[in-house]
């Protein structure tokens, strides 16, 4: 049986690459996630506090079937590609962390 599983990013944004990152990663990035073997939604939340330089803070829910389709993904050429151009078009005004989360109980 497969463990739910959240892939969580935090991504902050330089306030004034905001309107451009946000266009590039709904537009391109986040679909291009998704069409990955056992991603099954995101969600996309702004934080209502900025960073302490006062950068914009995003979190990015990934929603995957498992923990092994992750596991999977971060081996793939698609995750090197993912990366590469997030670093290529927005890496000096966006600082990332990522988390794995699996479901322990749903209620």
């Amino acid at each position: 049986m497969s463990t739910p599983t959240l892939y969580t990013v935090v991504i902050e944004v330089e306030p004034g690459a905001e309107a451009r990152w946000n266009l590039w990663h709904e537009k391109t990035h986040v679909p291009e996630v998704l069409r990955e073997p056992g991603f099954l939604a995101c969600r996309k939340w702004r934080d209502t506090e900025h960073a302490p330089d006062g950068w914009v803070r995003y979190v990015c829910h990934y929603e995957l079937a498992s923990v092994e389709h992750f596991r999977q993904y971060t081996v793939s050429d698609a995750a090197r590609h993912l990366r590469a151009e997030s670093e290529r078009h927005f890496g000096s005004v966006t600082r990332h962390s990522r988390q794995v989360l699996t479901e322990v109980k749903r209620f």
